[in-house]
Parts: structure tokens; sequence; C-alpha cells
């Protein structure tokens, strides 16, 4: 049987009609977490679309969450998508962004059994 690379979001049939997942070579794949504080702003809302809007049109197409946003991609997009999400969100006032990278990330499958296991 030939051997199968493993490609981010790679979690079954469904993967391949994704749009949303990418198909960096797990080996080449970089996790990202970034959390947007605009700062001094009535409204957090529009900075935090902008850097969203952004990364997604640099390539990072995060699930966001209420504390921070996730995404998978390879290294060249994670940077070059970082980059424009915040110089997006500063486009609206003073921001600071939170990052955190990975060089390799659990499978969607993982993280449900990690989840199961925990009882969440």
């Amino acid at each position: 049987m030939p051997e199968k690379k493993t490609t981010v979001g790679d979690t079954g049939p469904t993967a391949a009609g994704d749009p949303a997942r990418s198909s960096v070579e797990a080996e080449d794949q970089v996790g990202v977490q970034l959390s947007l504080y605009p700062l001094r702003q009535t409204q957090l809302r529009p900075a935090l679309q902008a850097g969203v809007k952004a990364a997604a049109d640099a390539g990072l197409h995060l699930q966001v969450g209420r504390l921070s946003s996730v995404g998978v991609t390879d290294e060249e997009t994670a940077f070059r998508a970082l980059r424009a999400a915040f110089r997006a969100a500063r486009e609206h006032g003073p921001a600071v962004m939170v990052v955190t990278l990975s060089s390799r990330v659990p499978g969607d499958q993982s993280v449900a059994d990690i989840q199961d296991a925990a009882g969440g």
C-alpha cells in the first residue's frame, strides 16, 4: 500500500472539499494562535475584523474564538498573514497582538480524542 502523506486539516473525506483547509504537508506546517487587543478604541470590532480579514487575504484562515484565533499554514504564509493582520488592526488605532507559533500541531482527531477523554 502506498504511503499516505499527512496534510494539515486532513481529517477524512470532507477535508478535500473544504477550501479553508490547508494542503501543507504535516512536517512543513506551522500552528498559529493570535490575539489582537485594540487599545483606547471605542469600538473593538472594526480592528478585530480587519485583522482577521487581512490574515485570510494573506492565506491564513483562522478559526475565531472568544479570546484568540487559531489556524495552520506554512511558515511563509504565517508570517505574511501575521504582518498583514497587525497592520490592518493598527489602522484603526493603537493595538497589541500576541502570537504563539508551533512547529507541529495535533490533528483534529487527536484534539477530539483529548477532549473526549477530558469529558468535554
